[in-house]
């Protein structure tokens, strides 16, 4: 059995030598087995076809998914907690570990094992999973650590294009060719833009100089901002885009470039990607605020929110998938101007919102899903992360030193916090912060 791997994929794949992962950590209190956890592990390989693969390359250097005969089961590392911050570390050190490509599996496990509370860590590369498809292993592993016996069905093959492209689509003639006009345009672009970008003393951004942020809002505070969103008629998301954009403007001065990039989860325009499906990337969406002095906070973020709705009401996913299929021959021009080429925004930054996720089981207790992570090889790995669980809003601001200094990163969250909750009706937060350095 095999796959393609779509242009995205590839681009995310890099030169296969180069770690581009994906962390979630889950906080559990009470009593774990070791032999429940491997089972799952083996039942959410069994079920995905895309957590037994590998990626090998064919002759002319296309790579696929594939899974061997033989596959490797998910490894589980399990060390033993001594603080509640090891999971950090361990973070950390998931962002820099490769994966075996061609043989898989692209994704593992650490459990920090602690008598009444562990963390699970769940790392996988980008290539394979996005993190909504991250959020949905780590829901299954749950249900079925809790009761070994539940049956989370199977898929029997990969998810292809053809799967999730209606065929007149795919194969309409005005579609078609829509679809190669513009990826050669992409191509051709591409190839001109890189032949300005010189490789030469350019290293790439170093892992061991990555750093994390994390902090949470309170329940009190969380649910103040969404009433107060909901007052203005805004997203929680507007309103942090523009937090942290006019908190880069601020600190960053003549450097900022006000522009803030945001993932689109793809399942909410294309229905044949279900749920519990495996898939790595999603849409893009690009903002940038109005900075125009006076204008108080939140009729910025008004005026932002009607750019986004405009923007998002407008997304085909079909045209933003199908170009790019007929622009593979540009992949490494691709590559050099991601990982080369001068940044051309502040940060990347994605909303998962409320999480879907029991947190009372028979055998244990969710207390913390903290919101995921993800560090790739491009110039600027500058990317902020939220989700909600338990009515907090928890934060992971990932940068390196090389591309925002750890004290401005400190300084853009101090910032963007204050503009956020300055006009709550509630008392200041208690912010629970800590940091890698």
């Amino acid at each position: 059995m095999k796959r393609k791997l779509l242009l995205p994929e590839r681009i995310m794949l890099g030169d296969g030598a180069t770690p581009f992962n994906g962390v979630f950590v889950v906080r559990l209190n009470g009593t774990l087995a070791a032999e429940h956890l491997y089972n799952a592990l083996s039942k959410i390989q069994a079920k995905h076809p895309l957590l037994r693969a590998g990626i090998v390359q064919d002759k002319t250097g296309t790579p696929y998914f594939t899974i061997p005969e033989v596959y490797h089961t998910i490894p589980l590392t399990i060390k033993d907690r001594i603080t509640a911050d090891d999971w950090q570390e361990e973070t950390k050190a998931a962002w820099a570990s490769v994966f075996d490509i061609p043989n898989g599996p692209l994704i593992r496990m650490v459990w920090l094992k602690g008598d009444q509370q562990s963390e699970l860590l769940l790392a996988f590369h980008h290539c394979m999973c996005d993190g909504g498809g991250g959020l949905m292993l780590v829901r299954e592993i749950l249900t079925v650590l809790d009761d070994p016996d539940y049956d989370i069905g199977i898929h029997p093959t990969f998810t292809t294009l053809e799967d999730i492209v209606p065929k007149h689509i795919l194969t309409g003639t005005r579609q078609v060719l829509k679809a190669q006009l513009k990826g050669a345009f992409i191509q051709g672009v591409l190839t001109l833009l890189s032949t300005f970008i010189s490789t030469r003393n350019r290293p790439t951004v170093r892992r061991a100089d990555d750093y994390l942020i994390h902090w949470k809002l309170d329940q009190q505070t969380s649910t103040a901002l969404f009433q107060h969103c909901t007052k203005h008629a805004v997203t929680v998301n507007t309103a942090l885009c523009v937090a942290f954009l006019r908190a880069f403007k601020e600190v960053r001065g003549e450097k900022a470039m006000n522009k803030i990039t945001c993932p689109v989860d793809i399942r909410k325009f294309i229905p044949e990607i279900k749920k519990d499906v495996i898939f790595s990337f999603g849409l893009s969406l690009e903002l940038s605020v109005n900075n125009a002095p006076g204008i108080p906070f939140w009729e910025r973020v008004q005026l932002l929110q009607a750019i986004a709705s405009q923007k998002i009401s407008k997304m085909d996913p079909y045209d933003f998938m199908l170009p790019f299929e007929h622009a593979h021959g540009g992949i490494k021009h691709m590559q050099k101007f991601l990982t080369y080429g001068k940044p051309v925004y502040d940060l990347m930054f994605s909303n998962m919102g409320k999480l879907d996720v029991q947190d009372k089981y028979q055998s244990f207790e969710v207390d913390t899903i903290f919101s995921p992570t993800v560090v790739g090889p491009f110039a600027n790995p500058t990317t902020i992360i939220t989700s909600t669980y338990k009515g907090q809003i928890d934060f992971s601001f990932v940068s390196n030193l090389a591309v925002l200094a750890h004290q401005d990163a400190l300084a853009i969250k101090e910032l963007a916090m204050t503009l956020l909750l300055e006009d709550l009706p509630v008392a200041a937060p208690a912010l629970a912060l800590s940091s890698i350095i």
